[in-house]
């Protein structure tokens, strides 16, 4: 199957256009329509349902869009481990939560390309549903997480436990009675939902909230408030005095896990790089 052909269906369905998607592709009109032709004869169905002034796809369409980006995904993850630079031996693909690449990824990540210079690495952020599904279909060989997964040929290593403490903008002997207005929300799971409503049964809401630890640092280094962070990101603010612990507040703690398909031929090497992380 042309993989040009894969590429300009993925860019008609995004679009619903077969002008827009030649504009975005460099090529003309007629070769956009001409591969998706040969597209929906190759499989015998019509991807696209043509209307005056409107394109959407067909439920066959529809059904090949997960397939397509998969394959296309695949395509780019086989030219990498083919287009190796010259002396590396293996080629690794990371992915991880945002949030744990702050935390603790990063300076992992140094460690092993130091230690194993002749292996090439791919690392970026997805989401935890992303993360998995290439997990599943081999476009991602190791992906960071803070709950594992169960499934079968999944393998998953628990690598941190992160704690969670109360930091604040201002030193305070305790945590006082009006802290809630001031308080930051960063979104670290269900399971800390869970807890944080256990402690604290009065917070019903937040005026500001986030997915990332690394906004609400950033912001209640600037502005008076409080926020529920991950330990080791925000030691060096708190040995600099940027930012304070609150005493005598209730720490959490999250586990985050490192999980790979166990039929992986490079199950081996994950593992060993893996414990680099405990």
């Amino acid at each position: 199957m042309d993989i040009n052909a894969l590429k300009t269906f993925l860019e008609v369905a995004k679009t619903r256009h077969f002008g827009n998607a030649a504009e975005t592709l460099f090529v003309s009109q007629s070769t956009v329509s001409a591969r998706i032709k040969t597209l929906e004869d190759q499989l015998g169905v019509e991807l696209f349902v043509r209307e005056r002034g409107n394109i959407r796809l067909s439920p066959s369409g529809d059904a090949l869009i997960t397939h397509a980006k998969s394959m296309m995904t695949l395509w780019a993850r086989a030219k990498q481990e083919i287009a190796v630079p010259k002396g590396v031996r293996k080629t690794l693909v990371f992915g991880g939560l945002s949030g744990l690449w702050d935390i603790t990824l990063q300076n992992w990540l140094y460690d092993i390309s130091v230690l194993h210079p002749r292996l090439a690495i791919s690392a970026d952020i997805f989401g935890a549903e992303t993360l998995f599904s290439r997990v599943m279909d081999g476009t991602i060989d190791v992906a960071f997480l803070y709950d594992a997964p169960q499934g079968v040929n999944v393998g998953s290593q628990q690598i941190k436990t992160i704690k969670l403490r109360m930091v604040s903008s201002e030193p305070v002997p305790q945590l006082p009675d009006n802290w809630a207005d001031d308080f930051m929300h960063v979104d670290w799971g269900l399971n800390y939902a869970v807890q944080f409503a256990a402690e604290f049964p009065e917070v019903k809401s937040s005026k500001m909230t986030t997915g990332l630890g690394r906004i609400a640092h950033e912001h209640i280094k600037r502005a008076k408030g409080f926020a529920y962070l991950a330990e080791p990101a925000v030691q060096d603010s708190i040995n600099r005095g940027e930012l304070f612990y609150v005493p005598n507040t209730p720490v959490f703690k999250r586990k985050a896990y490192a999980i790979y398909h166990l039929e992986s031929e490079k199950a081996a090497l994950i593992q060993e790089l893996t414990e680099l992380l405990y």
